[in-house]
């Protein structure tokens, strides 16, 4: 598939569609798999699964700025709403699922409560050892980087600047093929 014929597929199409780019190597997603499958039964006739296997479309997942797998992201309306990188839970895709129907629904659900929880977790322990054992300004700086990791989803321009600068970067990488 080129990737003209795949924004074509989403743009025409009259029903959200959630894209999966996986690859038969990756673990992450044949786990994701079932869970994507029940789901795409579930709401069959009101959202679509689109798989994409990252292997055999290479120019497709280039044109989409893929950084890793799996990569889900929703279309709804031909304009992609939002994207997750990483394995995801069934509670998360199936609010992803609920994201692309509601047209209230600016973009899909952020980062999972558990990876937030661990990522402030790890900071508060590089913190804790920066203070008490006077770990020294690359301590802070570690600490202070995962606390941005922790939230950095919850933060409307940092989102607003990753998603240009990654549209900038998948525009380069194309005019340099």
């Amino acid at each position: 598939m080129t990737p003209e014929a795949f924004f074509k597929y989403i743009e025409q199409s009259d029903k959200p569609i959630i894209v999966d780019v996986w690859a038969p190597w990756c673990g992450p997603c044949r786990r994701m798999e079932p869970i994507l499958d029940e789901l795409g039964t579930q709401y069959e006739g009101r959202v679509e699964v689109f798989k994409l296997n990252a292997d055999e479309s290479q120019p497709v997942v280039k044109a989409l700025g893929v950084l890793g797998l799996p990569t889900t992201i929703v279309y709804r309306n031909g304009k992609e709403l939002g994207r997750r990188t990483g394995a995801i839970g069934r509670a998360d895709l199936a609010g992803i699922f609920e994201a692309a129907l509601s047209e209230s629904a600016s973009s899909i659900p952020g980062m999972s409560r558990n990876a937030r929880l661990f990522r402030l977790a790890l900071a508060s322990v590089v913190l804790l050892f920066a203070v008490v054992l006077n770990g020294g300004w690359p301590a802070y700086v570690v600490a202070g980087l995962l606390f941005f990791l922790a939230l950095s989803d919850k933060i409307a321009p940092w989102r607003k600047f990753k998603n240009w600068l990654v549209g900038m970067l998948v525009g380069l990488s194309q005019e340099h093929q």
